[in-house]
């Protein structure tokens, strides 16, 4: 799998944003996502799409948290996916 962070606009207050993690390219579609700030994980800030097929025999998922980014603090997506002998991880 790839994975990316990317930052989007907040509707509700046009100056923040929240941060999105996009995983792309699973085979097979078992994934686990964790969002961590600096090394604490952050479960209950988080939604997730259902796992959505690409049609070619792989899968995508897209998990937002929903706190906006802070200046000086690391956020990081973590993905374990069996593919992988160690977790993928995309800092912000």
């Amino acid at each position: 799998p790839s994975v990316s962070i990317s930052l989007v606009p907040s509707s509700s207050q046009p100056a923040s944003g929240h941060l999105l993690c996009s995983v792309m390219d699973c085979y097979p579609a078992q994934v686990q996502l964790r969002w961590l700030q600096g090394q604490q994980e952050l479960p209950g800030h988080v939604v997730a799409t259902d796992i959505v097929p690409n049609g070619d025999w792989t899968q995508q998922l897209l998990v937002l948290l929903e706190t906006s980014p802070q200046c000086g603090v690391t956020s990081s997506c973590q993905v374990q996916h069996v593919s992988r002998e160690h977790p993928l991880s995309q800092h912000w």
